[in-house]
């Protein structure tokens, strides 16, 4: 606590403020770079994660309905069964648009075996439970009991050449989830309702359940007889079918020929003679315009935003307002003022600016010899579009192109380069790869090179980072907002210093007047005191 001017009268506090407040003003030019370096940051990440949005919605593997650099989103087919409770089906891109004629002589099956009831007393109601030790379930086993051994208390059997051991005291639920979890290939179950066990194998085809019992196991259960390895229940089969006469055999009831992945969807037995199917596979022509519509939409979006950005007006006269300067305005003036501060940040960014360029050079140039104004895209004629994409005749020179020539759409959208992505290739390579691209790998890698996170960060992300990421820290507007809070933090130092200093100045002016003014006090006090003349 300070309490100046009592013997000069000044108000010390304020001739230090405003002393101080030319000094301060340096601080506040650096925190005013600050905040602009800050704001600057803030608009970079908002482009960078527009840019990742539209890459993780067009480019990238995961979103097969949406990912323009798959052959099958711009080939897109629709398939119809005339039996769908029979058989149902999809096609892949590569799948040639027609009708195929399936009969299923049988569906596939798989290896099962089930115990009759297997208590002593089943017929009463006592059951077994899952919480049953195997040593009770053992004493109500009507084909039993189980025979551990003496010194290790447990049994092992062996079921498809899978070995799997039993603890005496491990309840029922334990040992049946060891074989549900086992490299055996089977589930097993148990029903409280009917008192048997259940064993199904878990893939279907022809192929058996195999045990070779251990413990009396599989014999207190009534499904073996004798002893070493024996094939229990029915084996499973493989589904048996005919594709325009020409007969197929699969072990799934699920199968891919020529493109077209059927289902069988119920059970079919050779003695059920079921009529054929007739599959027809036709291009999704409208489906595949509306993806490239969505593109085109959110492509134009896209780079609107980046040029905007670059070409907004820039108000340099306009800083970032400091604490003393937003006391003396109101919000409405604050508000307006940032707005004009904040504005124009990125103008004429050069790494934004480069990859605007890069993405039209990358459109505007053929694939092989075909181009963009041949499916009926073309580029708008306004300069200040900053080279929008449009769809000629609202779309229909698009239409008819998909459905007179898909392939063609998607040679030029999706063509594989035989050179992969990667951030480290030559100048050749990387021109190879160009020509050797479809459009939307062009694009991509444009992107990647801007906003990659691994193998090497990307152009924009070493400037301004991401949230979530190391780089949220570890970026070029980061390095040099850390180098200016090292220098405010050493101004603010001396700033400190530099008033304690004026205070203690002041101090002692204080000290000093108040024995002047009590030495003045003592001498007017010794002459009032001294013998009057007459």
């Amino acid at each position: 606590m300070r309490i100046g001017g009592i013997a000069s009268g000044f108000d010390t506090d304020q001739i230090v403020r405003d002393l101080m407040r030319i000094e301060r003003n340096k601080v506040d030019r650096k925190l005013q770079q600050r905040q602009v370096l800050q704001w600057q940051k803030e608009q970079f990440r908002e482009v960078i994660n527009q840019i990742r949005s539209f890459r993780d919605t067009y480019f990238d593997v995961l979103r097969p309905l949406t990912n323009m650099t798959s052959s099958s989103t711009l080939r897109r087919m629709t398939v119809s069964s005339t039996d769908p409770a029979t058989v149902t089906a999809t096609a892949g891109a590569d799948a040639p648009v027609g009708s195929s004629e399936i009969r299923v002589i049988q569906s596939a099956a798989a290896a099962r075996a089930q115990t009759a009831p297997v208590t002593l007393d089943s017929a009463s109601g006592a059951r077994l439970t899952l919480s049953d030790s195997l040593t009770a379930v053992s004493a109500k086993l009507q084909n039993g009991p189980l025979v551990f051994d003496a010194v290790s208390s447990s049994f092992t059997v062996n079921i498809n050449g899978t070995e799997l051991s039993f603890l005496q005291n491990e309840s029922l639920g334990t040992a049946l989830a060891r074989i549900n979890n086992s490299a055996a290939g089977i589930h097993v179950g148990y029903s409280t309702f009917s008192d048997t066990f259940t064993f199904t194998a878990k893939a279907t085809g022809a192929q058996s359940i195999t045990v070779d019992d251990g413990g009396n196991f599989f014999a207190a259960l009534g499904l073996k007889s004798g002893t070493g390895q024996e094939t229990i229940g029915t084996a499973g089969r493989n589904a048996q079918f005919e594709i325009n006469g020409f007969a197929g055999s699969n072990a799934s009831n699920s199968f891919t020929v020529d493109g077209v992945s059927y289902s069988i969807s119920r059970r079919i037995e050779a003695a059920d003679n079921a009529p054929p199917v007739t599959v027809s596979v036709s291009l999704d022509a409208e489906a595949v315009f509306k993806n490239i519509q969505s593109f085109v939409e959110d492509y134009n979006k896209l780079i609107t935003t980046i040029g905007g950005e670059l070409n907004e007006e820039r108000f340099s006269t306009f800083l970032p307002l400091t604490d003393e300067q937003k006391e003396q305005m109101s919000e409405s003036e604050i508000e307006k003022w940032q707005e004009r501060a904040q504005s124009g940040l990125l103008r004429r960014e050069p790494a934004l600016g480069n990859m605007l360029r890069e993405m039209r050079t990358a459109l505007n140039h053929a694939v092989g010899e075909d181009h963009l104004s041949a499916i009926g895209i073309e580029f708008s004629s306004n300069f200040r579009d900053h080279g929008r994409l449009v769809l000629r005749d609202g779309g229909q020179q698009l239409r008819a192109a998909i459905a007179a020539s898909p392939e063609r759409v998607q040679e030029l959208f999706a063509r594989r380069s035989s050179i992969a992505y990667s951030p480290d290739l030559t100048a050749a390579e990387r021109s190879q790869r160009r020509q050797e691209s479809g459009l939307s790998h062009r694009l991509n890698d444009i992107l990647l090179d801007n906003i990659r996170t691994t193998g090497g960060r990307g152009i924009l992300i070493e400037r301004a980072g991401i949230a979530g990421d190391t780089t949220e820290v570890a970026n070029s507007f980061s390095t040099r907002i850390n180098r200016l809070d090292t220098r405010i933090n050493r101004m603010n130092e001396l700033l400190a210093r530099r008033e304690e200093q004026l205070f203690r100045q002041f101090t002692a002016m204080e000290t000093a007047l108040g024995q002047l003014y009590a030495q003045g006090d003592w001498l007017a006090a010794q002459i009032q005191s001294l013998p009057t003349r007459r």
